[in-house]
């Protein structure tokens, strides 16, 4: 029998009943000891006893914590030999008499794909924020999309959610479909069952191959994507909600419209990509005066929480370039409000305007989005372990 009960399953069983054995009597002498002969001999009822009845009530039927100690304390990632560097050079070249300790480096690795591979108790949502343009919000998207699909073995969307339209059509591969967003709302219906599929709700959808996730896109009709507010934004949520485990969703430039609006509402973890001029810093840190006011106006900490727990990305943007002064002050403007900041190194194939294809991505620039990835999991899961409690305290 599990004892890895759900809160709510374990309300719903009946108390556990235990009763004691009843003595077995037999009988004694030479016949006995060959056979038994039915009605022959007096047949002895057991005495009728009451159960013991053990009603646990709201106690977990195991409560203690030594044993998931014991086995926090194995790490795989240790154990397994270097795969990279020159310690797997020296391996290899050995034929494995000789097997250095794995690299500092290739540890880190190790340890944030582990952390972008939890699972949740629950659907989470990453949103994708900045109200500037230019500053790589949907590479920022198509990064992170790529980086969770690869690696965490989850359904993962990416949800261009522009109130005008987004970018996220082009920059991925469409492999000849031409269904939107819009498309999706049309027939949201026919999703709003229990009958509903996966296999069907794919095909208003674009699955990118080998980077194993998939893009909801933004339709090309400015006016029909205007038409996208609150109301059908969470309704697309939530029967996207059914089949996607990670949802990052690529926002637009106004954070005033409702499905912008909408989206912070259910949004676990806040992305902010930015580049270190005065421009990009001082529109970032306007959205995060708006959500911190936001806060203060409704007393719901949601939205500063967000703010607190956001990850920022430095993106390279094209120009003229910055000071070293000047990027330290903006550094500094931005890291004391928001939880940690990653650079991503310039790539060329992320900063082509046209399709990006995490196979043709170099080294530094994956390992920096794996680097945003896991921090990113780390905040959603925070938010999933606040939920929990959240939840077993109002069902008590």
């Amino acid at each position: 029998m599990s004892t890895n009960w759900q809160g709510s399953e374990r309300k719903s069983r009946a108390p556990i009943t235990l009763t004691e054995p009843q003595p077995v009597q037999t009988a004694t002498g030479p016949a006995a000891a060959i056979h038994a002969v039915p009605d022959a001999q007096a047949k002895v009822e057991p005495q009728a006893q009451q159960p013991v009845v053990v009603d646990h009530g709201e106690a977990p039927l195991v409560s203690g914590r030594r044993s998931a100690t014991v086995l926090r304390k194995e790490n795989v990632n240790d154990q397994l030999p270097p795969a990279t560097g020159w310690q797997a050079f020296l391996r290899a070249a050995s034929f494995g008499l000789i097997s250095p300790k794995v690299g500092a480096a290739e540890l880190a690795r190790r340890a944030d794909l582990s952390a972008i591979q939890r699972v949740y108790s629950r659907p989470m949502q990453v949103m994708v924020a900045q109200p500037l343009g230019g500053v790589g919000k949907t590479m920022c998207s198509i990064g992170l999309g790529s980086t969770f699909g690869i690696h965490s073995g989850q359904q993962t969307l990416v949800w261009d959610n522009n109130e005008m339209m987004g970018t996220a059509g082009v920059r991925t591969n469409a492999n000849d479909s031409i269904s939107t967003v819009w498309d999706l709302l049309n027939v949201l219906e026919s999703f709003e069952t229990v009958t509903a599929r996966k296999g069907e709700l794919s095909y208003y959808t674009r699955h990118q191959g080998n980077n194993q996730f998939s893009v909801l896109v933004a339709d090309e009709d400015a006016d029909r994507m205007k038409s996208i507010g609150a109301e059908e934004f969470n309704r697309i949520h939530t029967v996207v909600s059914r089949f996607y485990d990670t949802i990052i969703v690529d926002t637009g430039n106004n954070t005033r419209s409702a499905n912008w609006l909408a989206s912070i509402e259910v949004t676990d973890q806040l992305v902010i990509p930015t580049t270190l001029k005065r421009n990009a810093v001082v529109s970032a840190l306007r959205m995060i005066e708006q959500l911190e006011s936001m806060s203060e106006r409704t007393g719901n900490p949601h939205y500063k929480d967000l703010v607190a727990n956001a990850v920022v990305l430095v993106t390279q943007g094209g120009g003229a370039k910055v000071s070293a002064s000047e990027q330290a002050e903006l550094r500094e403007n931005l890291a004391s409000t928001v939880r940690v900041l990653i650079d991503i190194p310039y790539e060329r194939a992320l900063d082509t305007g046209s399709i990006i294809d995490w196979q043709l991505v170099g080294d530094p620039a994956r390992r920096a989005f794996e680097r945003a990835s896991a921090e990113t999991a780390a905040g959603l899961l925070a938010a999933d372990l606040k939920h929990a409690t959240s939840a077993q305290t109002t069902n008590r």
